[in-house]
């Protein structure tokens, strides 16, 4: 393909994650399409999906549980989190802070047992990996053209939606940064303004 200009707007696919039986465990685009209540549920990451979503199984009475890392919601206002997070707890969901999940185990019947870094456990009926999100950049040969991606999650450094090659152009979930919608369609309308030659 050649072009005078290339716009990267692929999304992203929810990371998966690391321990033993991280395969158990299902993602955020997949809570909506069960066909059940996911019962005691344990989200592992601090994000804003994993803690809406956190948030509205809470609501609607389900046994909730946050597995932190280090803090809740990297990159925003601190002060804001730190009101997040009391209003969570306030409201019934459960922040266990530090750990990380070592394992995970199905049990005889059918439950899953969570391991953590630090030597306890406990057992969950559904698990919901949240840790981030991976560029879905991996296809499309961006190398072959000197496109640089982050090898962890194939993401995209940006300048001005410009990539490091001047003609190639990022937004949304491949790019390093917030992964917001309205800031996702905002990146659109600026590279469209550029491309048209309405803006520097």
């Amino acid at each position: 393909l050649t072009a005078a200009r290339f716009l990267i707007a692929t999304g992203g696919r929810p990371t998966a994650l690391s321990c033993p039986g991280a395969e158990l465990a299902i993602t955020s685009d997949d809570i909506f399409s069960l066909k059940s209540s996911p019962g005691k549920t344990c989200f592992v990451g601090a994000g804003y999906v994993s803690l809406e979503c956190a948030g509205f199984l809470t609501a609607l009475g389900c046994d909730t549980t946050v597995l932190v890392r280090s803090i809740l919601l990297r990159g925003f206002d601190r002060e804001c989190c730190d009101k997040i997070e009391g209003f969570m707890v306030k409201s019934g969901t459960k922040i266990v802070k530090g750990v990380t999940p070592a394992a995970i185990e199905k049990q005889a019947d059918g439950r899953l047992k969570v391991t953590l870094s630090d030597g306890s456990a406990d057992v969950y009926d559904t698990v919901v990996a949240a840790v981030g999100r991976t560029a879905d950049t991996a296809g499309l040969g961006l190398a072959t053209v000197g496109v640089e991606a982050s090898p962890r999650n194939g993401k995209l450094e940006t300048t001005l939606e410009q990539t490091n090659v001047p003609n190639v152009y990022a937004i949304g979930d491949v790019v390093r940064g917030p992964m917001l919608a309205h800031k996702a369609s905002e990146e659109g309308v600026m590279v469209a303004d550029i491309i048209a030659g309405h803006k520097a």
